[in-house]
């Protein structure tokens, strides 16, 4: 094949690959906005792609560049009359696919900034937040020294582009801490490597419970593991737990243990398994690493979200008591892209996550919503929620909040316009940036 055929031809494959690019990015901007009918893939992809927009955005132009270098701006003009004809001229007309091909692809690039671009409304309504529950001058409660080991800023380009500096903590891996004939549950610990400086965590403890549908998903990797090491390098003692998971029978798409799957786990056993191991740190490893058990964290998100806010505010409820260590003092919860609505879970492939139904089993119902838990006794609570959630509805997490705060008790809600789902997977994202910023004030604040 003679160069001028391979040039030919290579332009040919480019331009293929440039338009699938361009039509494969219109359907991915559409995910981030439109609510597309429900599928694994839309779902997964309306969690990832607000998350990456930025980077897409150089994707999206590079793409469109290329293109229209392969691209002639003008064509032929076909000249159906003699009077038409110019002496000595060619008679062009300008090519309407070079112009959609510009208009597209600048398109493209400017809707993906909005999930960055919408960062100053989440900001705004963060420090509303934290007016609000703290009081206009809350920052001055907080020392310069502590201040020095937070970010900085809500959000940071540079961060977004090249990832957060991390500071390192000692950890300690697959500890069991439960086992039966059904599962065996263990935990990682994460804790601080200094003990001479004076650290804002002052030793409190995090207990961290991992999502994936309460039928999935792992500690580690899964439950967001470098903001496990970012906690405890700030002087926290950080529990990543595992729990019994209901097995629907399907094969799990997130990285899951096997040994904490069974067909026999319901909510009564997983809520059963945190409160063991509430125990565990009560009896045993409070002592081993020196964890402050006067003051206590409960995070996790969506099935862990709702099972944080489940602890949290059952913890003093009378239908679980004896559950719980009573020695523990909860500061507060943090529930990310919480579940609330305990007919919902129990449903589908999951409906013997609650034994019986409403009907015949209407406490049991009752009890699993979290919001029927609240009273002016529970912890605060800090929501983080993205607007564009469509596994778990932003008004779940909603209702939770309200009944709290119908309880005076402290409730601050971060939410971001353009989140989806799990959007703080992706580690330094804008959405993750915010969310970090005020949650280490927030622990700071409430210990």
């Amino acid at each position: 094949m003679n160069k001028p055929k391979i040039r030919f031809w290579t332009k040919r494959v480019l331009k293929v690959f440039c338009y699938l690019s361009l039509a494969i990015g219109i359907y991915f901007t559409i995910v981030i906005f439109y609510p597309l009918p429900p599928t694994s893939l839309s779902e997964a992809l309306s969690m990832g792609i607000a998350q990456v927009s930025g980077f897409l955005v150089f994707l999206y132009l590079l793409t469109t560049l290329l293109l229209l270098k392969l691209t002639s701006k003008t064509k032929p003009k076909k000249i159906k009359r003699e009077e038409d004809q110019i002496p000595g001229k060619l008679l062009v007309k300008s090519n309407s696919v070079y112009k959609a091909i510009f208009i597209v692809g600048i398109s493209l690039a400017l809707v993906n900034t909005l999930p960055l671009l919408s960062t100053p409304i989440a900001i705004e309504n963060a420090e509303s937040e934290f007016e609000d529950v703290y009081g206009e001058n809350w920052r001055e409660q907080i020392p310069s020294h502590i201040e020095s080991f937070f970010l900085p800023s809500q959000f940071n380009l540079a961060y977004y582009y090249l990832g957060i500096p991390q500071a390192d903590c000692n950890v300690d891996l697959d500890i069991t801490y439960y086992e039966d004939d059904e599962v065996t549950l263990a935990f990682d610990v994460y804790y601080p490597k200094e003990t001479e400086r004076s650290l804002p965590g002052k030793n409190s403890t995090i207990i961290k419970i991992h999502g994936g549908g309460w039928t999935q998903g792992d500690k580690g990797i899964p439950n967001m593991l470098w903001v496990n090491k970012y906690l405890a390098a700030q002087g926290y003692i950080v529990f990543d737990i595992q729990y019994g998971l209901y097995d629907t029978g399907s094969e799990p798409y997130l990285p899951t243990s096997e040994e904490t799957v069974s067909k026999d786990v319901d909510l009564h056993d997983m809520i059963y398994h945190i409160g063991f191991f509430t125990k565990q740190l009560e009896n045993e490893l409070a002592d081993r690493y020196q964890a402050n058990l006067d003051s206590v964290f409960i995070m996790g998100g969506s099935a862990g979200g709702h099972l944080t806010s489940m602890v949290g505010l059952g913890y003093n409820d009378p239908y679980f008591a004896g559950n719980y260590s009573n020695n523990l003092k909860i500061r507060g919860i943090v529930p990310y892209y919480a579940a609330n609505d305990a007919e919902r879970i129990a449903s589908g492939d999951r409906d013997d996550l609650i034994p019986g139904n409403p009907k015949s089993n209407s406490l049991a119902y009752e009890k699993f919503t979290p919001s029927n838990l609240a009273d002016g006794e529970d912890p605060a609570a800090l929501f983080f929620h993205g607007e564009q959630d469509h596994t778990v509805d932003i008004s779940e997490a909603r209702a939770i909040e309200s009944a709290l705060e119908d309880e005076d008790v402290d409730c601050l809600f971060l939410s971001f316009p353009t989140a989806a789902h799990a959007n703080d997977f992706i580690a330094s994202n804008n959405y993750q940036q915010v969310f970090l910023y005020y949650l280490e004030r927030f622990l700071y604040m409430e210990q």
